[in-house]
């Protein structure tokens, strides 16, 4: 890169001149230069033209590479890599409070309790920090929180988790060093935040109340966890006893004698193996398999309920993102109201009602994967912030105007030929070519036949666990019905299908018996010509409605249900049942 008061650093990139840029100290400052380097210098977003002086905080771009100027910082990742803790010593005085908190009786611990015990006793909670972090600061009603690690034999301290997930959370020195120090909670009036205005980065004191708790195992304080509030003595009055026993007993164990950095504990159930018996789900695992290491977005075709999300989950785990999260949406379930939150997130005062910040489901992804399915029914606004996301990897929380960088992995999924969709102006052309980079077809469950057993095999295993039954199997003469029939809902139907028969059940062995009633009793396609006049006419009429509605709504399945009266899936039956496309035709 060039020197910085005598040090130089060289970083491996084609982009950076062999003396690219440089620092230097000047007095008590530190001045960035370009140093006529091919592709520049820059600095916190902008192109550097002359030496600038650095502040605390500042990203230096140089190549490939964003650097984060700290000379009187201590700046940390956290474990998953996501987020990062700043601590700082205060602009002015810190106000770090000596008075002992009085109970708010208002304040119900039940639902903090309740939150944290869920994710204890739930795979989610079981080795995740990041998890408890989050259910911790909620239940306290903050809008950020951190663990942090304590330092042990003169260690710095270091992170373990943020909330929210890729935040930066600034710390006052005074605080941690007063947790260290007394090993008691500690509360702190106002708060830090590391800010970029006009190209420069500031370290600002704000309004709102800090608290600290220290994590204590076998006498020995092992970790702190922190929370901050926008809110003015939003801690000075909660019932600290109780709130640092609850948090003690909810951390303490993710600690163990080791002084090394505290890592995830993997999870102990096992990830759900792909049923792939038939050539046909073979093949589609193979290419899973094989796009499964590549960075680009994914699009899986195929009907509804024929697994395409447990695919993306399977192309989740194989590739190298398994260790991050994975964040399924159905696109099609979303409200237009509330879409654009739920999707991006909304900061205080975004709308009425927004009191906090709400971290969406893409920075939840952040790290990992998300999963797209119905993307045909994403509205036109969300279609454009997808795509700027895809883009530029950042997005925009509504009511913000400050970025998020993110790194997801988006893999798509539709019924639908969205092709058609482009041609009928209902989704984006240049999002459907950002998206459809790679495709894998799912094949439906008639053309995969021979998976129906050990499916049946599968979900009985799964009703047996889930409601303490003891059903052995289904008969040869069962098994044999359920592999004759066409299963236009796919691998949901047949899941369907077998829950009932299991709960109509009443010996160990599902007989053909009940299965033949279960099928006699499912919806079926066209008219034939035993069926009553009367009955064959109303199918008419509900095909007619159905394809009139569909192309008034230039096929969003969502409009159209609302127009009709009937549920989303309701409809998505009906298409598969009479062969409509999303146009009606």
């Amino acid at each position: 890169m060039g020197r910085s008061s005598g040090c130089t650093i060289q970083l491996l990139d084609e982009k950076v001149s062999r003396l690219h840029s440089s620092i230097t100290r000047e007095g008590e400052q530190f001045v960035l230069r370009d140093e006529g380097s091919s592709n520049g210098t820059g600095l916190n977003g902008r192109l550097l033209l002359e030496p600038a002086v650095l502040q605390p905080g500042d990203e230096v771009a140089v190549g490939n590479n964003l650097l984060l100027f700290a000379p009187n910082l201590e700046i940390f990742r956290d474990l998953e890599g996501a987020g990062a803790v700043v601590a700082a010593t205060p602009p002015e005085a810190a106000a770090v409070s000596d008075e002992v908190p009085s109970s708010d009786e208002t304040f119900r611990v039940e639902s903090l309790l309740g939150g944290l015990s869920a994710l204890l006793s739930g795979p989610r909670g079981m080795g995740r920090p990041a998890a408890l972090v989050e259910a911790a600061a909620t239940g306290l009603h903050a809008d950020r929180g951190a663990l942090l690690l304590a330092p042990l034999g003169g260690e710095p301290i270091k992170a373990v988790a943020t909330w929210p997930h890729r935040g930066r959370v600034c710390i006052a020195r005074p605080l941690l060093q007063r947790l260290v120090d007394e090993r008691r909670a500690v509360l702190r009036d106002g708060t830090l935040e590391l800010t970029v205005r006009q190209g420069r980065s500031l370290l600002e004191s704000h309004g709102g109340s800090a608290l600290g708790v220290p994590i204590t195992r076998g006498g020995r304080l092992r970790g702190i966890f922190y929370a901050e509030s926008s809110r003015k003595n939003a801690f000075k009055r909660l019932p600290m006893d109780l709130i640092c026993h609850t948090l003690n007993v909810a951390f303490a164990p993710l600690f163990t004698g080791d002084p090394g950095p505290l890592r995830p504990e993997p999870s102990a159930a096992e990830p759900e193996r792909p049923i792939a018996e038939s050539p046909a789900m073979q093949k589609t695992l193979e290419l899973a398999s094989t796009l499964s290491d590549a960075p680009t977005p994914i699009l899986l075709r195929g009907e509804g309920g024929s697994g395409k999300e447990f695919l993306a989950r399977t192309i989740h785990r194989l590739g190298p993102r398994s260790q991050g999260p994975f964040v399924a949406l159905h696109c099609g379930s979303l409200s237009r109201n509330v879409a654009e939150s739920v999707v991006f997130g909304h900061t205080p005062g975004a709308f009425p009602g927004a009191d906090s910040v709400r971290v969406g489901l893409v920075e939840q992804a952040d790290g990992g994967t998300l999963f797209l399915d119905d993307l045909g029914e994403l509205s036109p606004p969300l279609q454009v912030r997808l795509l700027r996301m895809l883009q530029e990897g950042r997005v925009y929380r509504l009511g913000g105007t400050r970025p998020v960088r993110v790194d997801v992995r988006v893999i798509a999924g539709s019924s639908r030929d969205l092709g058609n969709l482009v041609r009928g102006g209902v989704l984006r052309a240049d999002l459907y070519e950002h998206i459809a980079v790679a495709g894998l077809d799912v094949p439906p469950l008639r053309e995969r036949l021979s998976d129906v057993g050990p499916l049946v095999r599968h979900f009985i295993k799964t009703f047996n666990a889930e409601h303490g039954t003891d059903t052995r199997d289904f008969s040869p003469e069962a098994i044999g019905l359920l592999e004759a029939h066409d299963w236009p809902g796919n691998v949901r139907e047949l899941r369907d299908v077998v829950h009932r028969a299991l709960v109509r059940a009443r010996g160990d062995v599902v007989e053909a018996g009940t299965v033949d009633e279960e099928l006699s009793a499912l919806p079926r396609g066209e008219a034939t010509d035993h069926e009553p006049e009367l009955v064959q006419a109303i199918r008419r009429i509900d095909r007619e409605f159905t394809a009139r509605a569909l192309a008034r709504c230039r096929g969003s399945l969502t409009r159209a249900a609302r127009m009709l009266g009937i549920s989303v899936p309701e409809l998505d039956r009906r298409l598969v049942a009479w062969n409509l496309d999303l146009f009606g035709e």
